[in-house]
């Protein structure tokens, strides 16, 4: 007699198909869904879904227990390349995944403090001197340029070579894994081919850049040199396909993110004058207003793949896991779960993390960019690059939204929500 994933029973939320079991429903709204169950079910219970034993945690001691599993036990780097790795080609998942907290230190803020700002300055003389936009789409092409610039250079954020490697990024990018969920299933009936030839050519693309600074022997002090230097010892095809990935890897973790946290700021701010005021006379304030539309539109699912027998506490029961069950939970149900929390206000945050008057139980009950061991290490460079375009925006134009509310995208479940509908404002250069 196998092992139960999950001892003692917990309450079961499953579905009458085999292996389909409750993921249909579950797709369909993550947050109402998981938000019915935990209502009917209590804090702790498992999900079936396509095949996966999901077991959430939602009370404060279990999340608390959550957070502090150890890596070897139960894994968020194996659980991020499964949920990745229906749409990403098993070529981009072999790398290390925690090479890049060193690349986000204090250190190299600065540097990226001056790409951030000139891939700004760059996109909004794009601009006509008025017209319309719609927020999302904009935003997203602006991190494309920033991203690109970081991580590949001047030369790969110029118009030589940004409307391509935006188009193939666009068929490498898991959004609709996360944004879409049905949609990975085209990506599985094509075995990822159309993925595979992008990052062929996206490799093409960066390799050519590289050798162009070669005959040239130019230095540029920038991340494309420091990841050649990484891999110097490594012939030169590996070196490049690895150079590639490395690129991809660090667009995809800013792009799953940063531009819907740049655009969700930039919409309450324009749905909240009084805030937008508060902001344009004190920047400081800025912070506070990223922070808290990132909680509001947060979709991420908390995730790690049991590795090794190991137990998670609910504050009720003990709980023993075995490998073959996934423990997790989903910021949105959390983040909005305690009183005065369901509306907008920057006072909700103060020195960037939850203020005192909430009396929140733990701090792992609100949630922006995780907590622990795997926090989000590009935390600053988010903060950064939403403050630069946030303010630039609101310096250089007069915005008029044509939209009195935004709503997240319902079907949406991991990482920051993209809107339901489209965010468009009219804009006017000032002076």
């Amino acid at each position: 007699m196998s092992m139960p994933l999950v001892a003692p029973a917990p309450p079961r939320v499953s579905g009458r198909l085999p292996y389909v079991g409750a993921g249909l429903a579950f797709l369909s709204n993550p947050t109402e869904f998981l938000r019915r169950s935990r209502a009917r079910l209590g804090d702790s219970f498992l999900v079936e879904a396509f095949g996966f034993q999901l077991f959430f945690l939602f009370s404060p001691e279990g999340l608390r227990s959550l957070y502090a599993l150890p890596e070897k036990e139960a894994s968020f780097t194996e659980a991020t390349r499964t949920l990745i790795g229906f749409k990403l080609p098993p070529e981009l998942l072999g790398g290390d995944m925690s090479m890049f907290h060193h690349l986000f230190g204090r250190d190299q803020l600065e540097s990226y403090r001056t790409w951030i700002e000139a891939a700004v300055e760059e996109e909004l003389a794009q601009l006509g001197a008025e017209g319309e936009l719609e927020i999302f789409a904009h935003m997203k092409r602006l991190v494309h340029r920033v991203g690109f610039r970081c991580w590949a250079g001047r030369e790969a954020a110029s118009p030589a070579h940004l409307p391509r490697l935006i188009e193939l990024f666009e068929k490498l990018d898991p959004e609709e894994a996360f944004v879409r969920p049905v949609r990975i299933f085209v990506t599985l009936a094509t075995r990822k081919a159309p993925e595979r030839r992008a990052l062929a050519q996206v490799r093409e693309i960066l390799s050519g850049i590289w050798r162009e600074r070669e005959r040239r022997s130019e230095r540029e002090g920038d991340m494309l040199e420091s990841l050649h230097d990484l891999y110097r010892d490594s012939p030169e095809g590996v070196r490049h396909e690895r150079v590639a990935r490395d690129v991809i890897i660090l667009h995809l973790a800013s792009q799953s993110n940063l531009y819907a946290a740049i655009s969700w700021t930039l919409v309450n701010l324009l749905l909240h004058p009084h805030q937008q005021a508060a902001v344009q006379a004190d920047p400081a304030l800025l912070e506070a207003c990223a922070l808290e539309s990132i909680r509001l539109a947060q979709r991420s699912l908390t995730l790690r793949k049991v590795m090794q027998p190991c137990r998670v506490s609910d504050g009720a029961t003990e709980w023993q896991l075995q490998p073959g069950v996934y423990v997790a939970t989903l910021l949105s149900v959390g983040n909005q779960a305690f009183p005065g929390l369901a509306g907008f206000d920057p006072e909700h945050y103060q020195r960037g993390r939850p203020a005192d008057r909430l009396g929140l139980p733990t701090r792992e009950s609100v949630s922006t960019f995780g907590h622990g061991s795997h926090a989000c290490p590009g935390r600053r460079f988010a903060l950064a690059a939403i403050g630069i375009a946030v303010s630039a925006h609101l310096a250089r134009f007069e915005l008029t939204p044509r939209f009195q509310r935004a709503d997240p995208k319902p079907s949406q479940m991991g990482a920051v929500a993209r809107a339901a509908a489209p965010c468009q404002v009219r804009y006017r250069r000032k002076g």
